[in-house]
């Protein structure tokens, strides 16, 4: 009897909606890799909605997973090969923010411009708003069906496959709001999505950085490995092997993990 082999659709990346691009095309696909056919419309009066169907705003893109991680509880991989600029979203509530000992999935909330649906200003040097002058409270993922808050960061051996781009969606001081990351290189199935934290949010939560790629989830590595006297690795299990235990006393599940690359310090000013 010959097994046959399943062969992962081929998937484009989407466009960035524009402002005169409306309703715009559900960005998620199906769990077989068909594109939603969904038209999506402005929620609130803002210029770009998230670009997500009240169907997948509710369940997630079904080109990805959430699976359970061996030693970090949740853990986001791709379902399906995907291609480089694959975009996403990022959706929450938006709110007030919480200390990090109680709510530690939220990112800040930067709305774009209301006319233009962007982040980009050719006024302010460097070409987009400025944080400082543009914060308007976190997003909140909990009780929605946002995935992206389930991606993890790279540990000292791997490297970030995605990003996000700083364009978001939504309206100052609306009910929801959103972020767009695009993926970097291509994403082989079964492989996490994995994106920087930031260099200050592992000192600042007292945890200490460790690999999260494993075996059937495994995590894209750095060219260079960095030199330690043991590395960590995570089998499928969920015992660790190679690897210091008292390093990783303090362990943190990812489905904490949302931080924007300076949310912590605009927290504090706000």
């Amino acid at each position: 009897m010959t097994q046959t082999t399943k062969v992962s659709p081929e998937i484009q990346p989407q466009k960035r909606p524009k402002v005169t691009e409306q309703p715009i095309q559900c960005w998620a696909h199906s769990q077989t890799g068909k594109r939603c056919t969904a038209q999506v419309t402005s929620r609130e009066g803002e210029p770009i909605p998230i670009p997500y169907c009240e169907r997948h705003l509710n369940s997630g893109d079904g080109a990805l997973k959430v699976v359970h991680h061996p030693f970090f509880g949740k853990a986001l991989v791709a379902r399906y090969d995907l291609p480089a600029k694959y975009r996403m979203a990022y959706w929450g509530k938006r709110g007030r923010c919480s200390t990090c000992d109680v709510e530690d999935r939220a990112i800040s909330y930067y709305p774009p411009n209301k006319i233009t649906g962007s982040n980009i200003d050719p006024k302010i040097p460097g070409g987009r708003t400025l944080k400082r002058h543009n914060y308007n409270g976190v997003l909140n993922p909990g009780g929605t069906g946002d995935v992206i808050q389930y991606a993890a960061c790279p540990g000292p051996n791997e490297k970030q496959n995605m990003r996000s781009t700083f364009q978001y969606f939504g309206l100052r001081n609306g009910d929801l709001g959103g972020l767009e990351f695009v993926t970097l290189v291509p994403v082989p199935k079964n492989t996490q999505l994995l994106h920087w934290y930031g260099s200050g949010w592992w000192e600042e939560r007292g945890i200490k950085r460790a690999d999260v790629g494993t075996k059937r989830y495994p995590a894209p590595l750095r060219d260079a490995p960095v030199k330690k006297k043991r590395r960590t690795e995570v089998d499928d299990g969920g015992t660790l092997a190679k690897v210091d235990i008292k390093e990783l006393t303090k362990s943190f599940d990812v489905e904490w993990a949302r931080r924007h690359e300076q949310s912590d310090q605009d927290q504090k000013i706000a």
